[in-house]
């Protein structure tokens, strides 16, 4: 079998998704426009060149580097969490460790590590805030949620059972505030079925799962990556990723495709869709020298001949996406990260309040990825020319700003 997800990840930055919502009209120059048709609300902001915030320059805070040694030394960071009390959580993928630090930085404890015993796992992701203040962490190779106490210790341990014959273990992603996880169903092929030069498209379906019934509800889903097999690997074509996904009061927040709209699921139903009147951008000359670089730089010399010829492939899309990244705020903001494919530039994000209007945008560092963001501060991971990890949390204001009301 192989996981049709897997080299996904490492392209977010450099592909994007072909497929994308039902196509609407936008609104006039100046006008906001609110329907709702089938029980569906549609909240569309026109565009405007409006500042959200602007992030501090300096981190508050900064954790790594290379010459970093014991709980500092990250590598394949899974996510960044700061909790309400601000001591930062860290799952980090190399060690499989959960690492808890001080508002300060200050190494508190680490817990978990590489193994199935309680408390240990396979393949860690930090979830979020469990039930009010604990924190929820999924192993992805053995199935089952881990929760610590505010201070890292570990309180429960629910696995996940039941799981139909020939399906994998889904992959966790968020925590919603009853407990109940939501989590991807990854799509697997046995690669002895398909033939040299096949396309295969891949797909996001969510669900969300409930361990103590172990039982699981549909929660939406969006068409993923388009991978061609070579005989010996699948190649990427371009410009196809995964959608990205995060949930906010029991709803789950799905951006794909080249519209800038947000979908909106509860319980499995599509229920809402906001967004920018903004047009879809056309895959330039630009965007295609951006990739060939990027094959040129970072793809073994065993495949770059493969991953070029892609470039030409018929199902290559000539639009590119709206976004790579979806990330609900503590405060209920939605902030959606604009797809660029040169990950050296700096990130741009629209930012929605929670009944969907657009309020502005934001720039974030050059290679810092946000993973969670509060009313003031954001988490994530930056890295360095060299792919050096490092932990920050930089602040930022809206005081003063037209879109920060």
């Amino acid at each position: 079998m192989f996981d049709m997800g897997r080299l996904a990840r490492l392209l977010i930055l450099f592909l994007a998704l072909a497929v994308g919502s039902t196509a609407c009209e936008g609104p006039e120059a100046g006008e906001m426009l609110v329907t709702d048709s089938a029980g569906v609300r549609l909240t569309l902001t026109p565009d405007d060149e409006v500042v959200y915030a602007v992030v501090d320059a300096e981190p508050i805070l900064s954790l790594g580097g290379p010459d970093a040694v014991g709980p500092e030394l990250f590598h394949r960071v899974q996510k960044v969490l700061v909790d309400g009390t601000g001591k930062v959580w860290v799952a980090d993928g190399q060690s499989n460790e959960l690492r808890l630090f001080g508002s300060d930085g200050n190494h508190l404890r680490t817990r978990g590590g590489t193994g199935d015993g309680p408390g240990e796992f396979r393949r860690i992701r930090l979830l979020g805030v469990f039930r009010g203040d604990s924190v929820a962490v999924w192993d992805g190779g053995l199935g089952r949620l881990s929760v610590f106490d505010p201070d890292g210790e570990l309180g429960q341990v629910l696995s996940l059972s039941g799981l139909p014959s020939g399906e994998s273990v889904p992959r966790g992603f968020d925590v919603f505030d009853d407990g109940t996880i939501l989590a991807q169903i990854p799509v697997l092929i046995p690669a002895g079925s398909i033939e040299a030069g096949q396309t295969l498209g891949d797909s996001a379906r969510l669900v969300r799962i409930d361990l103590r019934g172990s039982t699981s509800v549909a929660q939406g889903s969006a068409l993923g990556p388009t991978w061609i097999w070579t005989g010996r690997s699948q190649i990427p074509v371009p410009f196809t990723i995964n959608s990205s996904f995060d949930i906010w009061d029991g709803s789950v927040h799905l951006v794909s495709g080249p519209q800038f709209r947000i979908r909106v699921f509860r319980d499995g139903a599509l229920a809402e869709v906001y967004g920018v009147g903004r047009s879809e951008r056309q895959v330039s000359q630009e965007d295609l020298a951006t990739y060939r670089a990027f094959v040129e730089e970072y793809i073994p010399d065993s495949q770059k001949a493969d991953y070029l010829e892609t470039l030409d492939h018929p199902l290559r899309p000539t639009v590119l996406p709206a976004y790579s990244q979806v990330v609900l705020a503590s405060d209920g903001h939605t902030w959606a990260r604009l797809y660029s494919p040169d990950p050296s530039a700096a990130g741009r994000w629209d930012v929605f309040r929670p009944d969907g209007v657009w309020v502005g945008e934001v720039e974030t560092p050059v290679g810092f990825v946000p993973m969670s963001i509060s009313d003031d501060l954001m988490a994530g991971v930056w890295r360095d020319g060299l792919g050096v990890e490092y932990v920050r949390v930089y602040g930022f204001r809206t005081d003063t700003l037209q879109g920060g009301s």
